[in-house]
């Protein structure tokens, strides 16, 4: 079989593209009675708000998908993470081991993973139309939710600060005053969910409540072993170099990837008349889960196991890989294990000074770190929508959320102490946004204008235990260091959006946005017992870090243009320009004070075509888009560090060429495709699928890096991914419905890394997967009680979700074939 070059199958897919618009603006036949079809046998209505207004998805002129409750839980969609199977060109992935209870959130390859809060998302993320401001505590459960919606692409007018790859904006139920539900699942994994929602009205006709809880337990999918334990005849437990933690049965320590949540929300609703309407909502969120599963695929190098001997006495090397194909232990052969212990045992000798003189007053003892991925966190926000006339209306939203997020981490997943680390962040902000929209021209003009002051402080406490990173000599192995540092945030912003119906077919829409930013970075850092400063190689005499502040400060200005033509009522074309940003900082971890300094913020600038179609009496709704977008400033951390003038600076002792620096490395440009369909050929019968495409190429890099070059592709950004569902809507006789539905969903491979280091070390490439999620629900005739069968990983596939790569390997397995029973009463 001949292969095609990569470019040619990607002009034949714009080319698709291209063909499928024509085809569908000759279609008039088709659509011309869309509007025309009820729902009972078409596509139904979804309601949006993404311009300010409710709207038909099918007429907003934007990349959208939008999810509702129903379709939630017939996919058995629980989690925020979740909804990424079937949205084109969206990526969520739970954070990293040691990075907490987040989620790295990624539309069309741009977003963010790194947890620090000198950087910003990539994707905007809001929950009843209030910012959340971190990655950090976003990985957020669907409980009572009315739909979610996703804007693919630059929405730095819309939606505003760090939208530059989209916004996801959930949207919760408002009280009515009527109605509920309880809702209880059980599963293999100890699996407990408990679901409730009590609606009511507390003065009829004007003031209604609702209030929701969940209680989540599971355990989780790899289980902590404790080395020694189980391997008794290894030379080193012989010897006593590595001794037993384990007080439980079967050797066993602990679990990774578990879950232990409870939340409980509260909204209140008040209509006193026709032209006021107040909501409070107010939530509260307890996670007490563990550690991210992480499992060891690939021990550590032999210079780095030198090290090891060194501190330990005890070689880090493939003994410790439980499966694969490094894998070297003689007892498992099980890829949900870990012999991660959270452990160190400390060193016999003072550490050197900064000077290099022994410090017996800076010991490096003992150090048990916490197998935990917690977030104790709560919110409140306010809405009040008025009319001030027939055609002016004011809206206001406040909000205040405030989290204490706790993580983690046996960075080497095994026994020996290579990389320990305990994070705390504390995080609160504050935000308020006034719009005024209004229609002129007797309804043929919209516009909507307004403006939002945000503040934010995060503080970021990291007790980091490296005790032999291979900095400095062999004397002197100690690289353990606390940093407590706290950034603050405050960013103001005004916008204007205006929509002119200037036929009854055509639409011309614009905005525009300004944005400043000021960001202050607060350096704190000391020893590992918590007094003075930090030893090599973190310091510098009488240079220190500590106390040392760093500020970034901008203003960016957005912009947007779209103009949409109705070829058919069932027929809509729009062709689009639009920019966003994610903004800028001061690098979180300098080595050395030269190495504080700001970078500037990414920013996006995109072309796009779309085409929304309801063709066959609704049967079929097709959806596209193609776009093109120029990607300005990439943020990274290369190898180098550098000054504003872009000479170098000082790396670590020892190893001049690292840096922790982040950087605008480059330029980049953008394209893809991304498609959405629904059919229902038949009563009953509904098959929806999703596709998409992303080609990333960097321009010629603008600081000197072995890392990338021109042509490379971004770290996490993969190019085909698609998904197919099937569900079956079967009458049983004047009983109820049994809806059987089956999930495919194929994501692609990607590099974890810069390019080049996948070409050199391919184990860095995390492999693509396919997933089957299948699902069997009764309903009775009334809706009142559900019952439904769930099967995930319905091929117990064996994926990693991704990979921390040095010079060992660490990986996230995806969890394994899971199965539920989920019992419903509504009400």
């Amino acid at each position: 079989m001949t292969e095609r070059p990569a470019s040619a199958v990607r002009g034949r897919l714009f080319a698709g593209v291209a063909g499928l618009a024509l085809a569908a603006m000759a279609m008039p036949a088709a659509a011309q009675n869309a509007d025309a079809a009820g729902e009972a046998d078409g596509t139904p209505d979804i309601i949006v708000t993404a311009q300010f207004r409710a709207q038909n998805i099918q007429d907003t002129p934007i990349a959208i998908t939008a999810v509702t409750a129903e379709l939630l839980e017939a996919r058995s969609q629980t989690r925020l993470s979740d909804i990424t199977a079937q949205t084109p060109s969206l990526q969520l992935q739970p954070s990293p081991a040691g990075a907490g209870k987040g989620m790295s959130a990624f539309i069309r390859g741009l977003g963010q993973a790194d947890i620090s809060p000198s950087v910003e998302p990539g994707v905007g993320i809001y929950v009843d139309d209030v910012y959340f401001a971190t990655v950090t505590a976003s990985i957020f459960d669907l409980m009572d939710l009315d739909r979610i919606e996703i804007l693919r692409g630059p929405q730095g007018t819309l939606a505003g600060m760090n939208s530059e790859g989209g916004a996801i904006k959930l949207y919760s139920r408002k009280p009515s005053g009527e109605g509920g539900y309880v809702e209880a699942s059980v599963g293999n994994f100890s699996r407990i969910d408990l679901k409730a929602s009590a609606d009511f009205a507390l003065i009829p006709d004007q003031l209604f409540a609702r209030i929701s809880g969940i209680y989540k337990q599971r355990d989780g999918h790899v289980t902590r072993i404790d080395y020694a334990c189980s391997h008794p005849n290894d030379p080193d437990v012989i010897a006593g170099r590595l001794t037993s933690m384990a007080t439980g049965p079967n050797c066993k320590l602990g679990e990774l990837g578990d879950t232990d949540v409870k939340a409980i929300r509260g909204a209140l609703r008040w209509v006193p008349s026709d032209r006021l309407e107040v909501n409070l909502i107010g939530d509260y969120t307890r996670d007490k889960s563990q550690t991210q599963a992480v499992t060891l695929l690939r021990a550590a190098s032999a210079s780095q196991q030198a090290w090891t001997l060194a501190y330990q006495g005890v070689a880090y090397d493939n003994r410790f890989v439980p499966y694969g194909p490094n894998r070297a232990d003689t007892v498992y052969n099980d890829p949900y294990i870990s012999y991660a212990n959270f452990f160190d045992p400390g060193v016999t000798y003072a550490p050197l000074d900064a000077s290099g003189a022994p410090d017996p007053n800076r010991p490096n003892g003992p150090f048990q770190a916490q197998s935990a991925a917690q977030v104790d966190g709560w919110g409140v926000s306010g809405t009040i929508d008025y009319k001030l006339s027939d055609a002016l209306s004011f809206k206001s939203i406040t909000g205040y959320r405030k989290y204490d997020s706790l993580a983690g981490d046996d960075n080497d997943s095994s026994p020996i102490a290579f990389i320990q680390e305990q994070q705390l962040h504390q995080h609160k902000q504050f935000s308020q946004e006034g719009r005024l929209s209004g229609d002129l021209a007797d309804g043929a003009l919209h516009f909507t204008v307004g403006g939002i002051y945000f503040y934010q402080r995060t503080r970021y406490f990291n007790k980091n235990d490296t005790p032999f990173a291979g900095f400095g000599t062999m004397a002197q192995p100690t690289f353990a260091f606390i940093n407590d540092d706290y950034v603050v945030l405050r960013q103001k912003a005004g916008f204007a959006n205006v929509s002119w119906d200037a036929t009854e077919q055509l639409t011309l829409e614009g905005g525009i946005r300004v944005t400043h930013e000021k960001k202050d970075y607060h350096y704190g850092r000391f020893a590992f017992d918590g007094s003075g400063d930090p030893y090599l190689p973190l310091s510098q005499p009488n240079n220190p870090l500590n106390g040392r502040v760093g500020t970034y400060e901008g203003t960016i200005v957005d912009y947007r243009a779209v103009a949409s033509y109705k070829f058919t009522p069932g027929v809509m074309g729009y062709a689009q320009f639009a920019t966003g940003f994610k903004g800028g900082g001061i690098n979180p971890r300098p080595y050395f004070p030269e190495q504080i300094l700001g970078f500037g913020p990414e920013q996006v600038r995109s072309y796009e075509i779309g085409l929304k179609t309801d063709l066959f009496d609704r049967k079929l709704r097709l959806n596209g888009d193609v776009y093109y977008m120029d990607f300005l400033g990439y943020q990274g951390t290369p190898r180098v560090c550098v000054d504003a003038s872009g000479q170098p600076l000082p790396g670590l002792p020892g190893t001049p060429d690292l840096c922790g620096q982040i950087l605008n490395l480059g330029d980049a440009k953008m394209k893809g495709i991304e498609l959405e369909a629904t059919l229902r050929p038949v009563p009953g019968l509904t098959i929806d699928g999703a596709l998409s495409y992303n080609d990333f190429k960097f321009k010629e890099p603008k600081i000197a890096t072995p890392d990338f070059k021109k042509g490379d592709t971004r770290p996490g950004i993969g190019d085909f991914k698609w998904s197919v569902g099937v569900q079956y809507d079967l009458p049983i006789g004047d009983i109820g419905m049994l809806s059987p539905r089956v999930d495919y969903v194929h994501t692609p491979g990607y590099c974890g890394s810069l390019a080049n280091l996948c070409v050199t070390d391919p184990i860095r490439h995390v492999d693509s997967y396919d997933l089957v999620n299948a699902r069997l629900t009764f309903r009775t005739l009334d809706r009142d009680w559900s019952i439904a069968l769930e099967v995930t990983n319905l091929t117990d596939k064996l994926y990693y979700i991704n990979k921390l790569i040095t010079q060992y390997a660490s990986v996230q397995p995806g969890r394994p074939r899971e199965y539920a029973l989920t019992v419903r009463r509504n009400f």
